[in-house]
């Protein structure tokens, strides 16, 4: 398939036809990934990031501290019916 590239500002932009982006399940919030390869270019998707919340947690650096103004609200005790 031959797509004729278009300037975009100091760019160059390319537009992926509906047929080949419904086939790819591509569409406007799709991050791609741009690799110069010696055969050329090569697009590929990048995978969403899973909301698996072990892998956010193990994220937080040990050193991690929270900041002053909700210090309290984490740190303190339940007052009355709060639920944490």
């Amino acid at each position: 398939m031959d797509i004729e590239l278009k300037k975009w500002g100091n760019s160059l932009g390319l537009r992926i036809p509906h047929r080949l982006a419904t086939s790819l399940d591509l569409d406007d919030t799709t991050v791609v990934e741009l690799l110069e390869t010696e055969e050329g270019l090569v697009i590929r998707k990048k995978k969403r990031p899973s909301a698996d919340l072990q892998a956010l947690l193990a994220t937080i650096p040990a050193d991690f501290t929270y900041p002053d103004d909700v210090k309290d609200f984490v740190e303190g005790e339940a007052i009355a019916r709060e639920m944490l």
